[in-house]
């Protein structure tokens, strides 16, 4: 969101909590300064005061999980589960989020700038819990979740919890791309990307298409993108100064000139409007030999139920390029964190510790296929005999990388989507892409 659109979203914002506008003028403003429907909604019920039951004497406490887009159906039987057998006096509402890591950012933003209560607990994207501490929308966990506890949890998700030194939200679930592929098509996944494309090519009678990746302009593009970068050997920005940018370099250039060859050939030229659950529809339908997407795509591939594909599919790392030697992952995944402005802190927290915990971090491997952030359940025989995938993840983790890390996260992402998305539609060259990339990441890096 841009600073005319936070300015104007804060002025809607004081005159409908001020009673000086009505439902419909508001959604209709909302809508105007760039809102969509859903966002604006979701804004005015923040905007309410909507607050939730806090219980006393035996009450039952109401919180509210507002969640990424889950589609399939952990979350729901996880909160289903403690619902009926906690004994904690708390009942959990789950709220399912948009599809888009972006739209989940602009609830978030408007609900927490409302300072509104309507929502409890959030699940947040591993990139966004410094921002959301420093402006003061998290609880700290810090006394509430004691070292000798977090050190049960993977490293990787705990540090990006941490601001300051403080806890600001607690790992649910730690993510990394993979690459997924046809084995009754490909009988050796490839390493590099040159084998990917000459492996589409020459099976094209076979499938649709021959990769599908996450090409529309939003954080997974981000992700896409990176995970290529550094597996050509390049960065965005240099890993040991994040104010200095690197990406205009000869395996920057390598590495986009990679990215825009795939459209229109190997993939689809609609993969630049794609996110990951149309790839994951694509590859399950059967209508493609590759497929980069994280591993919640892997049980669902399995379902016999819903897909063509079941158990004719494999995960590999994701391939490299140039003079690189190794593919690497970006690292995703989703944290836990508490609304600063909700009226059921205690309750919030149990209810966490309960997601933190060993029943419910095995449902989420089992049934969602989300990677897990305790550690004790990859050595878990039942999740091992289940869920295969685990033992495949574990090398892949291994060389898994983040996202660019910096304090101006959420501008220093638009920019890349911007450059990144204009070449992918052959708006611009890949040379000038990068240039214009690395002048205004530069300006904003050294403000």
């Amino acid at each position: 969101m841009v600073p005319e659109q936070r300015e104007a979203v804060d002025e809607i914002i004081v005159k409908i909590r001020a009673g000086r506008m009505s439902r419909r003028t508001f959604l209709e403003r909302a809508i105007a300064i760039g809102l969509t429907s859903s966002v604006a909604g979701s804004l005015l019920d923040a905007c309410g005061g909507t607050s939730n039951s806090s219980g006393g004497n035996g009450q039952t406490t109401n919180i509210v999980w507002q969640t990424e887009n889950d589609t399939s159906g952990t979350y729901p039987g996880i909160v289903d589960t403690y619902n009926k057998t906690n004994k904690d006096g708390v009942h959990v509402t789950w709220h399912n989020g948009p599809s888009g890591t972006g739209d989940i950012l602009t609830i978030y933003d408007n609900t927490l700038r409302a300072r509104s209560s309507a929502i409890d607990v959030m699940s947040i994207d591993v990139v966004y819990p410094a921002e959301f501490a420093s402006n003061g929308w998290t609880v700290d966990l810090t006394s509430k979740w004691s070292a000798s506890d977090r050190a049960n949890y993977l490293p990787g998700p705990i540090k990006s919890c941490t601001y300051q030194g403080k806890i600001a939200a607690a790992p649910l679930r730690t993510d990394l791309g993979v690459l997924y592929y046809r084995k009754d098509i490909v009988s050796t996944p490839p390493k590099t990307f040159d084998e990917l494309t000459n492996i589409a090519k020459s099976n094209a009678s076979k499938a649709k298409y021959g990769y599908v990746w996450q090409g529309s302009q939003y954080e997974g593009l981000v992700c896409d993108f990176s995970e290529v970068l550094q597996g050509y050997g390049g960065n965005v920005l240099d890993p040991n100064d994040s104010k200095k940018v690197v990406v205009n370099s000869p395996e920057g250039l390598q590495a986009l000139t990679e990215m825009v060859s795939w459209v229109g050939t190997i993939s689809p030229i609609s993969v630049t409007t794609l996110t990951e659950e149309p790839c994951r529809q694509a590859f399950q339908n059967g209508d493609t030999i590759f497929m980069r997407n994280w591993p919640y795509a892997y049980s669902l591939g399995n379902n016999a139920s819903q897909s063509k594909v079941a158990g004719k599919f494999d995960i590999t790392s994701m391939p490299y390029g140039g003079s690189g030697t190794v593919g690497h992952s970006s690292v995703g995944g989703w944290n836990m964190a508490i609304n600063a402005f909700s009226k059921n802190p205690d309750a919030s927290w149990k209810f966490m510790q309960y997601m933190l915990g060993p029943d419910a971090q095995k449902q989420l491997a089992i049934q969602g296929s989300f990677t897990p952030a305790l550690q004790s359940v990859y050595n878990d025989s039942d999740v091992k005999t289940k869920q295969p995938l685990f033992t495949k993840l574990q090398p892949i983790l291994q060389y898994s990388l983040p996202r660019p890390v910096s304090p101006v996260y959420p501008d220093l992402s638009n920019i890349i989507q911007n450059h990144v998305h204009q070449a992918l539609t052959k708006r611009v060259s890949p040379q000038d892409a990068l240039r214009a990339l690395q002048s205004e990441l530069q300006a904003l890096v050294s403000k």
